[in-house]
């Protein structure tokens, strides 16, 4: 009897389908051969125990012609101790998975090694979540780094620097390989993948291609513009996107140029404005055009054709081009494009080229337009450095007016960075005052306050647990998710205790 009968028996009920056991002469066969056919009901469910048995532990390996792989060195770092186990068991189970990160971390600066048994769960978390792998590749020591190489989807995790792999590897080898030369010696990555470009499989290139994000420099240009005319048209676009990203690519410079004919700053007073605007010429479709990956709007995008082209070309554009040119600040700039008819194509566009050339004055002026937003304002405040970021949300948190202060909340319920202590009290404060004053609770805020929790230093623990306004007329409101606040603050505290245990 296969699986698949049993489970299609069970599903139409023994009513109308009597189990089958007549099976294979092996083993499993005929130990179901021996079960009572007249118990219908007894022979589905005695059958099911025992082929689940066998499939977990009785299935006979085929012969394997390849040679046994050396075995493993012993790992270098020493191991946490049970605690630390059972922490790291609960969040593999799904309990505060958000946590993984800092316990990997909190290990990593402990300088010990996750657990062997975890091995396997921890290499799948960081092959589905990339955010994952700088905090997880520190603590897999030897055994997890030998263990990656027998997985493919583990490739990302494998070490190696012999670049004959390049020629005779597996694709998870060569990729893997690529990644580490683009992380120490990004121009000898770009070398060897220029070398065999021709010769990669068309499924293979883009991944290759996206690789050159890591260590991107002047030297990858040649390449690049090569790959901008691939007939694939998800490689060609990666390529028009990472040329973007260098100021002085053939691309970014003639689209800048572009830019610059078809943006005017119209200073106030100016022909008698009252104050400053932006005029906008739109483009045409050109084949030049396209050749730089701006051809036709993603279905998914709300522009028309020639607005979504503008953006497309002032998203090539450096930002400081702007400030450079115009001689005013990004603010300034923004506020002159308040009114104009092609606004959000601008600010689309100014969005992607300031993630792509990470300039901060740009992410300071455009964050307040994005409060909403959860992942455009967590992708600009990713672009400030840390003190840059705590002074901007310190600010609006000593504002007077309430919506300042509301706005800073926001902005960090969409951010994911920890904190410093000066900024986990006075958020503290904050989230305090506003369940002492308003009338009726703030649910966003209710909800948010658990996401709070995982940002908020150790330092300020025991004093996140006094101060609760549980007077307030609304406290019980509240309560619930305060108390789901300390609970994580207590559980965080917790794990990072018995990691250094």
């Amino acid at each position: 009897m296969a699986w698949r009968e049993l489970v299609t028996c069970a599903l139409l009920g023994t009513e109308r389908q009597a189990p089958s056991v007549a099976g294979d002469e092996n083993a499993l066969g005929q130990l179901l051969g021996r079960l009572d056919e007249s118990d219908r009901e007894g022979t589905l469910l005695r059958a099911a125990g025992v082929m689940a048995l066998w499939r977990r532990a009785g299935w006979q390996l085929a012969d394997d012609p390849q040679p046994l792989s050396p075995p493993c060195e012993p790992d270098a770092a020493s191991d946490c101790g049970p605690l630390a186990r059972q922490h790291l068991a609960l969040l593999l189970q799904g309990h505060d998975p958000e946590l993984l990160p800092e316990w990997l971390e909190a290990l990593g600066e402990a300088g010990r090694r996750a657990p062997e048994e975890c091995l396997p769960a921890l290499l799948d978390a960081g092959a589905k979540q990339t955010a994952l792998r700088p905090a997880l590749l520190p603590v897999l020591d030897r055994r997890g780094r030998w263990l990656a190489r027998h997985n493919p989807i583990w490739s990302y995790a494998v070490e190696t620097t012999d670049e004959t792999v390049w020629q005779t590897g597996r694709f998870e080898e060569r990729l893997a390989l690529l990644r580490q030369l683009r992380a120490v010696r990004p121009e000898r990555g770009g070398e060897l993948l220029a070398a065999t470009w021709s010769e990669e499989l068309v499924r293979h290139r883009r991944e290759f291609i996206q690789m050159l994000m890591a260590g991107l420099n002047p030297a990858d240009e040649p390449l690049l513009e090569i790959a901008l005319d691939d007939r694939n048209r998800e490689v060609a676009r990666v390529a028009a996107d990472l040329l973007a990203r260098l100021p002085q690519s053939r691309l970014s410079r003639d689209l800048t140029a572009r830019a610059l004919r078809l943006l005017r700053f119209q200073p106030a007073g100016l022909l008698k404005l009252k104050r400053a605007r932006l005029e906008a010429d739109l483009p045409e479709d050109e084949p030049a055009l396209r050749r730089d990956g701006i051809a036709n709007p993603p279905s998914n995008v709300k522009l028309g054709e020639k607005a979504w082209r503008l953006s497309q070309i002032v998203a090539a554009t450096p930002p400081g081009t702007w400030c450079r040119e115009w001689r005013r600040t990004p603010t300034e700039i923004l506020a002159a494009s308040r009114d104009g008819e092609w606004r959000q194509a601008l600010l689309d566009g100014w969005v992607l080229a300031t993630q792509r050339h990470r300039d901060a004055d740009w992410a300071e002026a455009l964050l307040p337009l994005h409060p909403d937003h959860a992942t455009l304002t967590a992708a600009l405040a990713d672009i400030l450095p840390p003190a840059r970021f705590e002074a901007y949300l310190l600010t609006l948190l000593r504002e007077s007016s309430g919506g300042g202060r509301a706005s800073a909340l926001v902005v960090l319920s969409h951010v994911e960075r920890p904190w410093s202590v000066e900024l986990g009290r006075a958020v503290l404060e904050q989230v305090r005052q506003r369940i002492r004053q308003d009338k009726q609770p703030d649910w966003w805020l209710a909800n948010a306050l658990r996401g709070f929790a995982r940002w908020l230093p150790p330092e300020c623990s025991e004093e996140a647990v006094a101060g609760w306004p549980t007077q307030s007329k609304q406290w019980p409101q509240w309560e619930n998710a305060a108390n789901e606040f300390l609970d994580r603050l207590r559980f965080r505290r917790a794990m990072r205790e018995a990691i250094t245990q």
